[in-house]
């Protein structure tokens, strides 16, 4: 599909038509038949919770902080668990901080949001350089809540400040999570934590930390495809996105 898709989502009323159907057919049975049909294994495999960690630590990667000599410094966000990120600062004395590590800690479906499996999504495209639009059907995506685990690790509480009001500022008040698929998914900080353990050796460092509880609402999305001139469907470039 060429890149002329990458264009914003209209409202379903476009000039185009769905084909005419036997009286024994049904619109929706006949799209839900040629999905089944032109769907492989591979086109069920959306990367959706790779992408959503990709732009979480994309956009964590851009706070900075200033220090004492009014120098703005950028702070590195990796993909780790607390446990782990525990155990680097102890093991290598290369770390700088402050640092935001990131991880997934659960997901689960959410029953609030979520379509039935026979329901097929109709959609349209404009095309800026054809100036018609394309319509788009697919089966109803999975709705679901991930939760991600958030740890600011610094030394000096002024610079956890900054960070925290960096990240509550990115949820004023919520986050709009863009992926190749949608950037109408939103994330929410549900649970904010100290988790400083300031009773350490003399030999060691003191490291403060701030826990936050990150809930994602997205949905995994069923492949789109496109409905042709001729009636059949052909897989819809997995570059378009939705708006």
């Amino acid at each position: 599909m060429p890149s002329e898709f990458k264009t914003n989502l209209l409202v379903d009323t476009s000039s185009g038509a769905l084909p005419t159907f036997p009286r024994s057919e049904q619109p929706n049975v006949w799209a839900r038949n040629r999905i089944a049909l032109r769907t492989k294994s591979y086109q069920k495999i959306p990367l959706f919770y790779k992408d959503s960690l990709r732009f979480f630590i994309s956009k964590f990667n851009e706070l900075v902080y200033i220090n004492s000599e009014e120098k703005v410094i950028p702070i590195k966000c990796v993909h780790a668990n607390a446990e782990r990120t525990i155990a680097k600062l102890k093991q290598e004395n290369n770390i700088i901080l402050p640092i935001v590590s990131i991880s997934q800690s659960s997901s689960d479906n959410d029953d609030m949001r979520r379509r039935s499996e026979p329901s097929v999504i109709n959609e349209s495209w404009w095309s800026d350089e054809k100036k018609r639009a394309f319509r788009v059907i697919s089966l109803a995506p999975r709705a679901v809540n991930i939760e991600y685990s958030i740890n600011i690790w610094a030394k000096y509480k002024s610079n956890l400040d900054q960070i925290i009001e960096q990240i509550r500022l990115l949820f004023n008040p919520h986050l709009i999570v863009e992926t190749k698929y949608s950037n109408t998914s939103h994330a929410f900080i549900t649970q904010e934590s100290d988790n400083s353990n300031l009773d350490v050796g003399d030999r060691q460092d003191r490291v403060i930390r701030r826990s936050f509880i990150i809930k994602l609402e997205g949905y995994i999305p069923n492949p789109k495809f496109l409905i042709t001139s001729t009636g059949e469907i052909e897989e819809l470039n997995g570059e378009t996105t939705i708006y």
